[in-house]
């Protein structure tokens, strides 16, 4: 019961700032082994202005659904030395 209490609590403290970004962007290359381009705005949280730039993509996110032209939102966090999708979604 403690642990769950204690859980809670962290949870309900975690600052704003942790929250999860989404980025709106378009695919501008058709997706292939793993990598999507995007054409994407600003992303806040790692200091980066928008820009088009390949992205690796994570190995439980599906590609086949998305083509060129196709506008989504995603989250991307760093792995190394390069930045890596965690969810990837279509957007209206």
């Amino acid at each position: 019961m403690k642990r769950v209490l204690l859980l809670i609590l962290c949870l309900a403290v975690t600052p704003l700032w942790a929250a999860t970004e989404w980025v709106q962007a378009q695919v501008v290359e058709a997706p292939q082994d793993g990598q999507i381009t995007l054409s994407h705005a600003a992303i806040k949280s790692l200091g980066m202005g928008p820009m088009t730039m390949p992205f690796l993509v994570d190995s439980g996110i599906a590609l086949g659904g998305f083509k060129v032209g196709d506008k989504v939102r995603f989250t991307v966090h760093r792995d190394g030395d390069y930045l890596k999708i965690d969810a990837l979604v279509h957007r209206p």
